[in-house]
């Protein structure tokens, strides 16, 4: 009656009473800090939409904090309680939820500095737990669960629970103290992977601490830096663990193992809500450790849902945009825009029928037929040119291929420099190897020879198409070699650095980035120009200005379309092949480089038929070079 009387007392008072200590659980406790985890949490950074801005908490951090709420189930959801203790959540409430301050769905920086005030005031925190499952006997069960108040991932919630797993081959706590794990396992969104003790992959420290590498904002446990494609269980979207800050020891909060223990010590473990607003989807706060499979059958969970590996963004560059990474960019965006119109529908149907609009626009506003290749030199409506472009395609398709070789080849250049800074690193440069934010001088050296040589590269695809279509024209034999070796005949370098640094200085400033805008369309064709009017690069960009004026709209819609269009359909195919096989990234980026390889003369092929189009409507005035139309 005194120990009643007593632990009434101590929940009356808000204090949680300590649970009773059998032989089992003073083993399960040893166990636990045995194999507490280290945790290598990513950097943060002063922006608080980027870096990792939470740590695994103490739950007590949110318990009696008068920034949260329980609210009911109801619509709108009723205040039950604020500042809810421990003992408020023991008495389960299936379908309430906890209520932190700020929108999930408009986080801003409101989470991010609550988190600050609140790792200022409470340690680093896991919450370790031993547990057995009923169909298998002979194995036992280390959890360590981690608590952060926010995911600041694609998927937005408050709240969030991630943990590891530690399998024993014993049936007992005492008996896994004489032996190591078998296996372990590191929650990841809706799975987990495995790793068998010893692997090449877990990091341990002084042999028995296994190294946790938490992805930036969704806190998905990682094995190791590197920035991991998410597909199914993997979640949907890009993993980075690439830029850890130096390792923390979280303090180990042990869990008994008999409910009525726990729950006396822990009430909150008997709460059957979500600990985080109640919003659609996956925006949704998340259920506590008890409600999920792990805690209750956790073998069996382990052997439904756990994989042998994680996908990793292959780190190498290659030929064109990187299916991955556009991949990485278009998930993070497409949640943006998700987020922003999750609850005004309105918004959402509004941008979707401005896109149709402009889509059906633009294309009702062209001609697709009657788009014979040859002659070039003829009036041609976008939608006409962009036909032409195939067709011709379609007819000289070994040309085509030796451009897209010339392509490949000329990039492979660009490939090799961009490892060099890797190399000189001594880091790996395999196309699985770690993805590394490299600094300093030679980084960026590196980096501005790779722009460079990829603009040169566009710049003399652009030119050896440009001289193959004039060619054709005028009835003379042409051959991919020959095309690229008449490049150095014009005086590419000259025009195509003045146009490059006009745009990126007038990008430079936000004010000027329509003047940017406006520069880069209006002289859109000067290398069409060198080409097929023989002139200087100060004359071809004169008379590309004059070209696109008065027509600058008419001119600026179709270039975008083309020119996105190539650099678009390799990485739409490799989207479509990341989410509809299981090939493997680098795979996958390599279909997708030799399809950008493809489609790129295509498009530079297009571009010539506008300049064509342009030319013939408005031939060279007084002073300028002698008229595109005329045969050579």
């Amino acid at each position: 009656m005194l120990v009643v009387l007593l632990s009434s007392a101590l929940l009356v008072s808000g204090i949680e009473p300590a649970a009773a200590t059998s032989p089992e659980d003073t083993a399960a406790q040893q166990l636990a800090d045995r194999y507490a985890p280290v945790v290598k949490l990513q950097d943060s950074a002063a922006n608080c939409s980027e870096g990792e801005h939470y740590r695994p908490i103490d739950v007590q951090s949110v318990l009696g904090n008068q920034q949260v709420a329980l609210r009911g189930p109801w619509e709108p959801p009723d205040l039950i309680k604020t500042q809810p203790q421990g003992k408020d959540l023991g008495l389960r409430y299936p379908g309430y939820f906890l209520d932190f301050p700020g929108d999930p769905l408009r986080p801003a920086c409101d989470y991010a500095n609550w988190s600050a005030q609140l790792n200022s005031q409470y340690a680093p925190t896991v919450y370790a737990h031993v547990a057995g499952d009923p169909k298998y006997p002979d194995q036992l069960s280390l959890e360590y669960w981690f608590f952060y108040i926010f995911n600041d991932y694609n998927n937005t919630h408050e709240g969030d629970w991630e943990s590891i797993q530690l399998i024993f081959d014993a049936p007992t706590p005492q008996a896994a103290l004489t032996t190591q794990p078998a296996a372990v396992g590191y929650s990841q969104h809706g799975g987990a992977e495995r790793a068998k003790w010893g692997d090449a992959k877990l990091e341990l420290v002084d042999g028995t601490h296994p190294v946790v590498y938490p992805a930036a904002g969704s806190h998905a446990n990682k094995y190791g830096q590197r920035l991991y494609l998410g597909r199914g269980s993997e979640g949907l979207g890009c993993d980075d663990t690439t830029r850890p800050e130096p390792a923390i020891t979280p303090k180990v909060a042990y869990v008994p193992m008999n409910r009525a223990d726990y729950l006396a010590q822990y009430p909150w473990l008997g709460f059957e809500g979500r600990w985080g607003e109640r919003q659609r989807s996956f925006f949704d706060g998340p259920t506590g450790p008890n409600m999920k499979e792990s805690w209750t059958a956790p073998i069996q969970d382990a052997e439904s849902t756990w994989r042998d590996d994680s996908t990793v963004v292959p780190a190498g560059a290659l030929l064109g945009p990187s299916s991955t990474s556009v991949f990485c960019a278009a998930v993070g965006t497409g949640s943006n825009l998700l987020r922003e119109t999750l609850d005004r529908t309105w918004l959402l149907a509004l941008l979707l029928a401005l896109l149709i609009a402009v889509v059906w626009f633009a294309a009702s506003r062209t001609r697709w037929t009657d788009a014979d290749p040859l002659p070039a030199r003829r009036p041609r409506a976008w939608g006409q040119a962009v036909v032409s472009a195939v067709q011709l395609f379609r007819r000289r398709p070994g040309l085509f291929a030796g451009f897209a070789a010339a392509l490949g080849v000329l990039s492979l250049v660009t490939v090799s420099l961009a490892r060099l800074e890797a190399a000189r690193r001594d880091a790996p440069t395999d196309l699985s190897a770690p993805t590394q934010t490299a600094t300093g001088f030679w980084a960026a050296l590196v980096a501005l020879a790779v722009t460079l040589l990829t603009i040169a590269t566009y710049v003399v695809l652009l030119a050896a198409v440009m001289r193959t279509l004039d060619q054709l024209d005028r009835g003379e034999p042409v051959t991919t070699t020959t095309a690229l070796r008449d490049v150095i005949r014009w005086p590419l370098a000259r025009a195509a650095a003045q146009y490059v640094v006009v745009v990126v200085v007038l990008t430079i400033f936000v004010a000027t980035i329509p003047l940017a805008v406006y520069y880069a369309v209006s002289r859109a064709f000067v290398v069409q120009v060198l080409v097929a009017e023989h002139c200087s690069g100060g004359t071809a960009l004169r008379r590309s200005r004059r070209l696109v004026a008065r027509r600058w709209w008419r001119t600026a819609v179709p270039l975008t379309l083309v020119v996105g269009a190539g650099l678009a359909v390799g990485p739409i195919a490799g989207i479509v092949l990341l989410l509809a096989t299981d090939w493997s990234p680098t795979l996958i980026n390599v279909v997708s480089s030799i399809l950008f390889a493809l489609a790129m003369p295509i498009a530079a092929a297009a571009v010539a038929y506008l300049y064509f189009d342009r030319a013939t409507q408005r031939p060279p005035e007084a002073g300028e070079p002698l008229d595109a139309l005329r045969s050579a």
